[in-house]
């Protein structure tokens, strides 16, 4: 199990232009067959900061391999470019699952 933590640093006065389009990567993300969940969240001190957390099944090198190149998220980087001042990504292994 895969674990991705995406932070968003947005524009000011951006984010209700974002999320739509990170809503609708969501919902695509979840129909792939290795997705498991996706939270989006904000930062209770910054409302222009958000951190999207994602789970998949499979490995870092599985993930890099399959899913960077869907076309989806081709789409989705172009709609959103304007709108992200900074972007940092981690990869996280799963230690203790507690359902």
């Amino acid at each position: 199990m895969l674990s991705l933590y995406v932070r968003f640093k947005l524009f000011p006065s951006t984010k209700a232009l974002f999320v739509p389009h990170l809503a609708e990567l969501m919902k695509t993300m979840a129909e792939e067959p290795t997705f498991v969940s996706a939270v989006l969240s904000e930062d209770c001190a910054d409302a222009d900061e958000l951190v999207l957390f994602e789970v998949w099944n499979g490995s870092q090198e599985e993930w890099l391999s399959e899913q960077p190149q869907k076309p989806y998220r081709a789409t989705y980087n172009d709609a959103t470019k304007n709108f992200v001042a900074d972007k940092e990504v981690r990869f996280l292994a799963s230690i203790v699952v507690q359902n």
